[in-house]
């Protein structure tokens, strides 16, 4: 899937709204509207009109820009960032979406032209759940309609000029319209939480109304209008969550107090990483609704709906929070953005609402069969990459069972460019975009090829791309093509007793001593190393500079005498894990990667490599750790042992997965190296298999007491996902610890993608002979 980003798609758009808003929707505006009964500025209204931002949806030939969904997306997140007062959302988002989607022709050629031109404003009314499932009763009688009901709350309802009704007829959901000064009709001003949103009751007693599309046929085209305005509030959420986060960050990087700018203290800067994850987690769900195919749009609606609602929440209170006393005064912005999350949070009813909807539309409940959205793996794929479909054609899948055949099926990959289609030809690529890596990694996979990544993790996530960059040529000759095939599997030899999250304190040293090196050390936590033929290792070469500037990489034969590797047996019971004694090792100089003394430089994009391999493989939807979630739910489920509470929770976790996969998507189109964003992947994965498997084990009932023993093995491949769900619950404490702590990827966040201060660190000018060590 190729996900667009609305900040390239309507980037010349958002720019013209943004430009716009700045000058005729400040805040002060903003504050004058809000005390106002119509809650918007007309002369404002037009100049929207002139823009074209009225009519962008309406077709071109009633006058408008016959734009879609994501274009009006992007106006959407500016108008959100800008608390704009003004009746878009109604006029816009719900009439006019309403209009092309279930209006008549008449109806359209009547209306549409007016609210492009900016002359006339509109809005929609309904009562329940959503415009399909109003429960306003429309009734024909003597030629002509009458409605009854209430609408409890109608956006911009006391002053619209044009009201659509979503009613229930005998014969199924209906479209009307209200004309002017139609008797039977009382509309209310609210006192409305959210003063920048002006909201009213109406009350309709035996009305008259005329038809706006087919009565009783008009529900299939409602529910699309309700999909659509879902979107596009939470497209709105989405924005004014982005502008509260760049002002908690701003507050954060300028207010000093304890003589330190409070950006600089790790409780601030978490709580602002945080923001960040969520509010990349809601571009990333609001984007790929927007651009979602229309036979998707339920599943996207409340998908995006849920997310955003809760983040735009979210991220608001902890603006107030980071703010401080200020933050709960009326003259600070904070509390405005606040109203507005909390009440669009609860607008077209709460995001609990919408997953209980996503959980049906999903089919979670179901005893059997694949989840609705999610990908079955029982009908076999499309090798969806033409060039992987000609390679194919000359180099068959192997049987799963002949190591052998697999290992020439992958060197054959390599040797025509497909091992990693961003990398030179002749080093296992073609020189494309690193975008068209997943597209080829699926097409493989379709066809049936042996998935190495639990086999080979680090040789296939840090290695190959380590070595790619600061490899010399005899080295990338060596060691690329056996690394890719699966002949040669790698380890890392990075952390240390002493020094894990703090990795530039590490100790083991290499002395030159000829051709060349001598090592002495202990490494921990080093996975796979008892199966590794090669290991990436990380050694001080000069004690007596400051930490990070005395570190030499190496690529370490496991194989050489003084490697000592010892089992280190995790709470699992197995011992994936080991320590690794170095006692006189010898590597040769010409094993040097990087240069001597650049060690850290390299080890960073072993780093942010890791990252990327740990949290930002895409997954089809509905994979991954969130299959076993729905798995257990659905044995519970069938013995009655779930609850709506169960339900909640299941879907939180699920469009929490589903949010995060949509993340990596979106990095992975964009293509490029990795950077300091790959923490936000491995931060969500890591947090969320913790609570999806804590999920399995809860809802196993009894049999979350027992476990299938604790066998002392030392398995050879990766077990960070599935086998029994219980030992599984226990390795996922792990993935908060390894490829670095989810605390110092907040740091990371905080500081280097956010721009906050660092925590004052002492050591930094002393020489690593100097610095106190554990």
């Amino acid at each position: 899937m190729s996900l667009p980003d609305l900040h390239t798609v309507g980037d010349e758009l958002a720019a013209v709204v943004r430009d716009l808003l700045a000058k005729r929707s400040p805040e002060s505006e903003v504050r004058r509207l809000m005390e106002s009964d119509d809650g918007f500025d007309p002369a404002v209204w037009v100049q929207l009109a002139d823009l074209g931002l009225t009519g962008l949806v309406v077709p071109e030939e009633l006058g408008g820009g016959g734009a879609g969904p994501v274009e009006l997306g992007a106006v959407f997140e500016e108008l959100g960032a800008a608390l704009f007062c003004g009746p878009f959302l109604s006029t816009i988002g719900l009439a006019t979406t309403a209009l092309v989607e279930a209006g008549s022709e008449l109806v359209r050629a009547e209306h549409l032209p007016a609210i492009a031109a900016g002359t006339r404003t509109a809005t929609l009314a309904w009562a329940g759940a959503s415009p399909a499932q109003s429960t306003l009763v429309a009734t024909a009688r003597d030629g002509g309609w009458r409605l009854s009901g209430t609408a409890p709350v109608v956006v911009d309802g006391a002053s619209a000029e044009l009201v659509l009704v979503a009613a229930r007829t005998p014969d199924g959901p209906g479209l009307f319209l209200l004309p002017d000064a139609a008797p039977g009709v009382a509309r209310h001003r609210l006192s409305a939480l959210d003063l920048t949103r002006k909201l009213a009751r109406l009350t309709f007693d035996d009305a008259a109304v005329e038809p706006a599309g087919a009565p009783g046929q008009d529900g299939p085209a409602l529910q699309r209008v309700g999909s659509l305005a879902e979107l596009y509030l939470a497209a709105e959420q989405l924005g004014g969550a982005a502008r509260v986060l760049t002002t908690a960050v701003a507050y954060a990087g300028t207010r000093v107090q304890f003589g330190r700018v409070i950006g600089s203290f790790q409780s601030i800067k978490h709580r602002c990483a945080d923001m960040l994850v969520d509010v990349e987690s809601a571009r990333s769900v609001v984007h790929a609704g927007l651009a979602a195919d229309p036979a998707e749009l339920p599943l996207a609606a409340s998908l995006a709906r849920s997310v955003a609602s809760d983040v735009y929440t979210r991220v608001a209170s902890q603006n107030v929070q980071i703010h401080g006393g200020i933050g709960f005064t009326w003259e600070h912005s904070a509390h405005l953005y606040l109203k507005r999350a909390k009440s669009s949070q609860l607008l077209f009813g709460p995001p609990q609402a919408a997953r209980a909807r996503l959980a049906r539309v999903l089919g979670i409940a179901e005893p059997a069969g694949p989840t609705a959205g999610a990908e079955d793996t029982s009908v076999p794929r499309e090798v969806s990459d033409p060039d992987v479909a000609a390679f194919l054609r000359e180099h068959p899948v192997p049987d799963p069972a002949d190591p052998a055949g697999d290992q020439a099926f992958r060197e054959a990959r390599f040797d025509a460019g497909l091992a990693r289609v961003d990398f030179a030809p002749g080093r296992g690529g073609r020189g494309w975009s690193s975008a068209r890596q997943g597209r080829v990694e699926e097409s493989f996979a379709a066809a049936g090829a042996a998935d190495h990544r639990s086999r080979n993790p680090i040789g296939l996530g840090m290695a190959l791309p380590t070595l790619y960059a600061h490899g010399s040529d005899a080295q990338q000759d060596a060691y690329l093509r056996p690394l890719f095939s699966g002949e040669h599997i790698w380890c890392q030899l990075f952390s240390e007793p002493g020094a894990g999250s703090d990795l530039a304190a590490l100790a083991t040293r290499a002395v030159r001593d000829g051709d060349d090196y001598v090592i002495n050390g202990q490494k921990v936590w080093t996975s796979l190393a008892h199966v590794a033929r090669y290991g990436l290792l990380l050694a001080r070469t000069d004690p007596d500079v400051p930490k990070h500037r005395g570190l030499t990489y190496f690529v370490l034969d496991m194989q050489a005498p003084g490697v000592d590797v010892r089992p280190l047996r995790q709470m699992t019971g197995n011992a994936e894990f080991n320590e690794v004694y170095l006692t006189d090792v010898r590597i040769p100089a010409d094993q040097v990667l990087g240069g001597v003394g650049q060690g850290w430089n390299v080890a960073m994009t072993t780093l942010t490599s890791e990252r990327v391999a740990i949290g930002g493989n895409v997954v089809p939807r509905g994979g991954g750790s969130i299959a076993f979630a729905v798995e257990e739910y659905r044995k519970a489920a069938a013995e009655g042992r779930v609850d709506a509470a169960t339900t909640e929770r299941l879907m939180l976790l699920w469009t929490a997965a589903e949010a995060a996969r949509l993340t990596n998507v979106r990095a992975a189109a964009r293509g490029g190296a990795p950077g300091p964003e790959g923490s936000i992947a491995k931060l969500q994965m890591a947090e969320l298999n913790q609570a999806v498997y804590e999920f399995c084990v809860d809802v196993m009932g009894p049999d979350g007491l027992l476990i299938d023993g604790y066998p002392d093995g030392r398995p050879e491949v990766s077990t960070a996902q599935g086998g029994d769900l219980r030992r599984a619950y226990l390795r996922a404490r792990a993935n908060s610890i390894e490829g670095g702590t989810s605390e110092v990827l907040r740091n990371i966040l905080g500081e280097r993608v956010l721009g906050l201060p660092g925590e004052p660190r002492v050591d930094r000018d002393l020489p690593w002979s100097q610095v106190r060590r554990s």
